[in-house]
This record gives C-alpha cells, structure tokens and sequence, in this order.
C-alpha cells in the first residue's frame, strides 16, 4: 500500500476510448467495470474451452462458481423442461475432471458428438469465476489467443472504455493470461485506444512481444499454467490454446440470460 501521507494524484486528462487491463479480479472492484465492455481471459484454458463447445454447436454454456451451482443449475434445467441427457456438467478443479462431471476443460473435448445442440453448465477454477465479477458491465466477451481478431474487430469501434480481466489462478497472476492480454493491447492500441496509467497493460504489452519473438507456445509452456498442463498430460491443450485465431468464435456473456453464446 502506498504511503498513508500521500497526496492525490496529479489530475489527468480525460482518454479517448480508454484501455486497462486487470491482472486479477481482485484488483477491479466489480462496480469499477460497469458501463463498459469486459474481456474475460484464462488462455489456459476455460477460454478457449468455452470457444470449443460453441464452435462444437452448443447451445449456450452457464458459467457457474461452484460444483455445487453447476449441479443446482442441472436441477433447474431439467424443471424447466430440458431434458437431463441434453445438459452437460463441464470444468474442472486442479485441472482435471471433477468427479460425476461429463467432460473436464479440455477444449478438445468438446466435440460436436458430445454437446452439439446441448445445454452445458461449466465451473473451472479461475476462469467461470472472473466472468461473474464482470456481471456488471455492459457488455462481457470471452478472448484468447484462439479468437483474438475476433475481439480485436469487435470492439475495434466501440467507444466505451475497454477492461481486459485476467483471471489468474488461485488469486496469483499467470504469464499466460498477461501473454493473451498483451496480444489484444497491441490490437487494441493500434486501433487508436489509449492506455490508462497503471502499467499493467505495458506489462502484458512487453509479455506478448516476448511471446512473439521466442514463441507463444514456449512461453505458455514456462507459465505456472503451463507447466501444470504439461504435468497433466494436456500438451496438445497447450498447443491450441497458443494458436493465433484456431477457433474464431466471439463469446458473449448476457448476465440477464445467464449463459455464454457466440454473439453471432
């Protein structure tokens, strides 16, 4: 925390089309995001997880918080009339498939065969829960590397201010979510945005620059996520997750709905 004598800051000037980025959840008050357009990232992997399932012909994804929410939110469902065998129990804890669930986070588990046409409800550990923090605000997508022209030319013309939320992982900042972020804070700075001044957004900015020179996958790779993939025996996860525009689905969160769709 900064000194308790410290004077207010200098006063600014007011930025044209504003662009921040939040390495973690828990340093954005929710209220902070609200009126303006929120994009969640955990490039590894619910992301890109959540892109797969739409490309795959889901019918909308429900992101919860918790294993008990998910199953709550089956129960629900099949009141309302949805049919058990057509909803879907996805996400993982530790990175790995949560017992009594149907499929884990992996994005290339979501084949067409598995959830075309079908319901999923989905918790991971870090990436379901930034997307709820970001309730607020007016509009809220789901970025990665997979789709980042996606996003980029989706809110290319948008003059509403612009958050990059990083989910992190257990409340810790990862490379690989401020790898993504910087890929999109170039976009976003070429199409004319400017940076607020906390130096989050330059710090991803220099993260992507590296990834492009050494390698995004290597660098995904090196993160903490990364390496726990790789432990867990998701190479091939890894490999997509660092692929430039694979999966070009733009994911759009509606709060009053409560579900993911590609805004298509």
């Amino acid at each position: 925390m900064p000194a308790p004598d410290l004077g207010p800051p200098p006063p600014s000037h007011a930025l044209e089309r504003p662009l921040a980025v939040h390495l973690l959840p828990a340093l954005v008050p929710a209220a902070a995001l609200a009126g303006g357009v929120v994009i969640v990232i955990d490039a590894l992997r619910a992301s890109v997880t959540i892109s797969a399932a739409i490309r795959a012909g889901a019918r909308c994804i429900i992101p919860v918080l918790t294993v008990d929410d998910a199953l709550q939110a089956r129960t629900r469902l099949v009141a309302g009339g949805t049919k058990q065998d057509q909803i879907v129990l996805g996400g993982e804890r530790g990175g790995v498939l949560i017992p009594g669930f149907d499929l884990d986070n992996s994005p290339l588990s979501y084949t067409a065969e598995r959830v075309r046409s079908r319901v999923v409800v989905f918790t991971t550990a870090n990436g379901t829960a930034a997307m709820l923090h970001a309730a607020n605000a007016a509009r809220v997508l789901v970025g990665s590397i997979t789709n980042l022209s996606r996003v980029a030319g989706s809110v290319a013309s948008d003059g509403r201010p612009v958050h990059i939320l990083c989910s992190g992982t257990r409340g810790e900042i990862t490379l690989d979510d401020c790898i993504a972020a910087g890929a999109l804070t170039e976009q976003f700075l070429a199409a004319g945005r400017q940076m607020v001044s906390d130096d989050s957004a330059l710090v991803c900015l220099q993260a992507w620059k590296r990834a492009k020179a050494e390698g995004i996958e290597k660098l995904f790779a090196e993160s903490r996520g990364g390496r726990n993939l790789l432990r867990l025996g998701f190479g091939p996860d890894l490999a997509l997750c660092a692929t430039i525009d694979a999966i070009p689905v733009l994911p759009e969160y509606s709060p009053a709905r409560g579900d993911l769709r590609d805004c298509d």
